[in-house]
């Protein structure tokens, strides 16, 4: 990192830590997750960018919980780690790594925005670079793409090296990449039935990864997964299993109908009690 790029990292530290504390600019579907975790869960958060997502898990899963944050980026990592730190969020254990379907490496490409600034969003994992990242598609511009070889674990294998015995909660946005993730983790998936928030990128999923946003979707349905997403106001959550074409991606919730009792009060376990009744 360059010291101009070291001063842009530190100054976008700052900005996101007073963030953070004034409870600012959090994703709409952020606030919801508290609904799914509880003290003393294990929770995983893949394509982890500056934790903003990790630090509100923290604070719902107590000191007896851990959130395992993964994120590939160099430039990100370092800006997330310094936030851990400053937090001082004990129960987050940071990895500088990518999700996919098997241990190994892989090339990752992260914007360069006409700024200077990297792209704290939008890197992809491809073979061959990042000529199809939705970042092209989202500013309509000659984005600069940098490559940075980047370690890649799978769901399935980080469980055994991090000697996990379960986990409760994903919160997944990675990019397109969501169909390795499932490859390389549907043992822990169909094991632990964990819920979950993920970001699903119709274009990247086809463009990149050979795959569909439909794909995975049907992944959990037929594993019994009932499945939510704001309104297109991203006001009001509403039950529904269709893909919204609209957007370049969007969220989704997941949650197995097996948790409804050990969720907390709220609109998941309201649901899924109804379901029950």
């Amino acid at each position: 990192m360059t010291p101009v790029e070291g001063l842009r990292s530190l100054a976008t530290s700052f900005r996101i830590y007073r963030r953070n504390i004034d409870g600012r600019k959090f994703e709409p579907e952020a606030p919801f997750m508290k609904y799914l975790v509880k003290p003393g869960d294990i929770c995983l958060h893949f394509g982890g960018s500056d934790g903003r997502h990790s630090y509100l898990l923290s604070q719902w899963i107590g000191p007896d919980g851990r959130v395992h944050v993964y994120e590939p980026s160099n430039y990100s990592y370092a800006i997330m780690t310094r936030l851990i730190r400053w937090h001082g969020l004990k129960n987050v254990i940071p990895h500088n790594a990518a999700i996919g379907a098997q241990e190994g490496r892989m090339l990752l490409s992260v914007p360069r925005k006409r700024s200077g600034h990297f792209g704290r969003a939008y890197g992809v994992v491809t073979a061959e670079g990042g000529s199809a990242s939705d970042e092209v598609l989202a500013t309509a511009n000659s984005t600069e793409f940098v490559d940075q070889d980047t370690a890649v674990v799978s769901l399935d294998g980080l469980m055994d090296s991090e000697r996990l015995p379960k986990v409760d909660f994903i919160r997944c946005d990675v990019e397109g990449a969501e169909a390795r993730f499932i490859e390389g983790g549907a043992k822990t998936l169909q094991r632990d039935l964990p819920s979950l928030l993920i970001e699903i990128h119709p274009f990247s999923l086809m463009r990149n990864f050979g795959s569909s946003a439909e794909h995975v979707r049907d992944f959990f349905l037929r594993l019994g997964y009932r499945m939510w997403q704001l309104d297109d106001d991203n006001t009001t959550l509403i039950e529904s299993v269709d893909i919204d074409h609209k957007r370049r991606w969007k969220d989704y919730f997941l949650v197995h109908p097996s948790r409804a009792e050990t969720l907390p009060e709220g609109v998941f376990r309201d649901a899924l009690m109804k379901g029950r009744a």
